[in-house]
C-alpha cells in the first residue's frame, strides 16, 4: 500500500536505521524473544529493512530453536517503503533459510493509513525529524493528524512553537493507541527531547493515545555508547505501558564506565513538565521556588536572529557605510572572559530603538546602510520561515527576528544559553551609548530599564540552585541548556506579573 498519491514517493521523513547488534540487545534487555516464544504478537510499525525481525531470527539460531509457522503469524512488520521491506525479506531466507509470509508485512504510512494489527509487544525504532524539518507536501499532510493525537491545540499551532515537535511523538501515539493492546509493552530508541524537551513535546506528555493512556516504565539514556553513528541528536531507550497512568518517579538509567546506573526522573512541576533526572536514593525534592519578581517586558529572550544572514548583518568592526546609530555591540564568547566587556562584533539592526519597530518602507530609503541592504536584497526576499516569510511578504525585507523595545534596554541581563555546562548571568550595560544585543540561540537575556533593577535580577538569578536544576533537567552541553522555554519552568514570577507573562519559547 503506497502513501497518499499526491505525495512524493521518498518523503525525507528521518529515518535512522537501527544497527543489527542494539536491535538485539534491545529485544534480549526486555525478554522480548522468550515473550514470542511463548504466544507474543510482536510489531515493529516502522520497520525498516527489518533490523528487530531479524534479530528475533538470530536469537533463535544462536539457541537452536527452530523458527515455525506459529512463530512468524505472530510476527509483524509495518513500512513506509516497499524497498526496506524486499530487503528484508532476502536477507530473511538468504541469512536463516525463512520465507517470510507477506500477509505479515503491511507496506504502508503508519500515520495515515494505520493497518489493522493488534500486538502485545511493539519495538522498533520511529523516524526522528522536527515537524519543521519535513518535506513540505507531507508536512501539509500531517497538520491534521498531529491536531487529533492531542501534540498540538490546532493546526496555527503546529506552524509556530510546537512545530518542533517530533514526528516520533506522533508515531509512538499512534502505534501505542491503535496496533498495542491493553497491558501491551512498547519497547523503542526515540529522542531524548520526548522526555527532557520543553514545551514542544507538552503533547506528548499527557501520557494518552487517543481513548487510552500509557505509561513510561523506564528510560536507558546513551551518554556513553553510540548506537546510531553521525547522529547529533540525544536519545535513550523507552519502554511504555499501554493503559496504565503514568505515575513518578520513573526508573532512569545512565551510562557510567558501560555499567547502567539506575537514578529517578519526575516532572519538574506540572505532570506534563520536562523532567529532571536526581540521584536514586535521594529525596532532592524540588525546592522552593525560585521567585523573581519581573514586569511583563521583561522576559526572559533568545537573541537576534537573521535567518542565515549572519555575514549581511554581522560584523568584526563598525562599517562606515552604515549608520552608526544602526550598529550595536554583539555579545560573543569573549564578554565572559573579561572584567571589563569590549565588543569583538556588531550588528546593524534597521530599527527604530524608541519603538523596538523595524524602518518602514519609506523611511528606510533616508537611512545610511540603505544602499548596502539594497544590494543585498535578493538574498534577504529569499529567506526562508514562516515568521521572516510574513515579514518579507509585506516588503519588509531587511527585517530580522527577535528584535523589539526589549532588544533597546539600556541594561541586559544576559546568559550563555546553548551547549554549556554552566550558568553565569552577567550584566551588560550600554557600550558608546548603544545596549548591547543577544546572539541568537546561543544566548539569551531579560531586559532592565534601571541600573538598580538589573542588580536586583542579576543578583537572584545567581542562585545557585538555578544551575543545578538546570543539570537535573538534562539540558548539559547540549541546545536546550539554558534557553528561555527551559527557564521559564525554572523561575516563578509574582502573581500580578506571572498572569501576564508569555515566555518565548526557543
Amino acid at each position: 500500500m503506497d502513501i497518499n498519491t499526491s505525495l512524493s514517493d521518498e518523503p525525507k521523513i528521518g529515518e535512522v536505521f537501527t544497527p543489527l547488534s542494539w536491535a538485539k540487545w534491545l529485544l534480549l534487555k526486555n525478554d522480548i524473544f522468550n515473550k514470542w516464544l511463548a504466544g507474543a504478537h510482536v510489531c515493529d510499525p516502522t520497520a525498516g529493512k527489518g533490523a528487530f525481525a531479524l534479530a528475533l531470527f538470530g536469537i533463535a539460531k544462536d539457541a537452536g530453536i527452530p523458527v515455525t509457522a506459529g512463530m512468524l503469524s505472530r510476527l509483524s512488520l509495518i513500512e513506509l517503503r516497499q524497498h526496506n521491506l524486499d530487503a528484508f525479506l532476502q536477507a530473511a531466507e538468504s541469512s536463516f533459510g525463512i520465507k517470510f509470509p507477506r500477509t505479515s508485512l503491511y507496506c504502508a504510512d503508519l500515520i495515515t493509513q494505520t493497518p489493522y494489527v493488534k500486538c502485545d509487544l511493539l519495538v522498533g525504532n520511529p523516524p526522528w525529524s522536527n515537524f519543521t524539518d519535513l518535506p513540505s507536501e507531507y508536512k501539509e499532510y500531517l497538520k491534521p493528524f498531529f491536531v487529533r493525537a492531542g501534540l498540538v491545540p490546532d493546526r496555527k499551532a503546529v506552524l509556530l512553537g510546537s512545530s518542533r515537535t517530533d514526528i516520533a511523538a506522533l508515531i509512538l501515539k499512534v502505534a501505542l493507541g491503535s496496533l498495542l493492546d491493553d497491558g501491551g509493552l512498547g519497547h523503542f530508541f526515540v529522542p531524548l527531547s520526548l522526555f527532557t524537551g520543553d514545551d514542544a513535546h507538552i503533547g506528548f506528555r499527557d501520557y494518552r493515545c487517543f481513548s487510552s493512556t500509557f505509561s513510561v516504565s523506564s528510560v536507558y539514556e546513551f551518554n556513553e555508547s553510540v548506537v546510531f553513528e553521525g547522529i547529533g541528536t540525544s536519545y535513550c531507550l523507552a519502554s511504555f505501558n499501554r493503559g496504565e497512568q503514568q505515575s513518578f518517579p520513573v526508573r532512569y538509567f545512565r551510562e557510567n564506565n558501560k555499567l547502567w546506573v539506575e537514578h529517578k526522573a519526575l516532572p519538574l512541576k506540572a505532570s506534563s513538565d520536562p523532567w529532571r533526572v536526581v540521584t536514586n536514593g535521594t529525596e532532592n525534592e524540588l525546592h522552593d521556588v525560585i521567585d523573581i519578581k519581573l514586569r511583563a517586558e521583561q522576559k526572559p529572550r533568545q537573541g537576534v536572529n537573521s535567518c542565515g544572514a549572519n555575514d549581511l548583518f554581522i560584523f568584526d568592526k563598525r562599517p562606515d557605510y552604515i549608520d552608526a546609530k544602526y550598529l550595536f555591540p554583539l555579545a560573543t564568547k569573549e564578554v565572559w572572559k573579561n572584567s571589563i566587556p569590549t565588543p569583538h562584533k556588531w550588528i546593524f539592526l534597521p530599527y527604530d530603538s524608541a519603538t523596538g519597530r523595524v524602518i518602514d518602507t519609506e523611511r528606510i530609503k533616508e537611512i545610511k546602510g540603505y544602499s548596502f541592504l539594497l544590494s543585498q536584497s535578493s538574498r534577504l526576499s529569499q529567506r526562508k520561515g514562516t515568521l521572516i516569510s510574513s515579514a518579507i511578504n509585506k516588503g519588509l525585507w531587511w527585517s530580522l527576528l527577535g528584535v523589539g523595545p526589549y532588544s533597546f534596554a539600556p541594561y541586559k541581563i544576559i546568559w550563555q544559553a546553548f551547549g554549556k555546562r554552566d550558568f553565569r548571568p552577567i550584566l551588560l550595560s550600554e557600550y558608546d551609548g548603544q545596549p548591547w544585543q543577544a546572539n541568537q540561540a546561543m544566548q539569551a537575556f531579560i531586559p532592565c530599564w534601571t541600573k538598580a533593577d538589573a542588580e536586583r535580577v542579576l543578583i537572584a538569578l545567581r542562585n545557585p540552585y538555578i544551575e543545578t536544576l538546570l543539570f537535573e533537567m538534562n539540558g548539559e552541553g547540549k541546545c536546550n541548556w539554558a534557553q528561555p522555554g527551559k527557564m521559564k519552568k525554572v523561575l516563578s514570577y509574582d502573581m500580578e506579573a506571572s498572569e501576564q507573562l508569555t515566555l518565548l519559547e526557543c
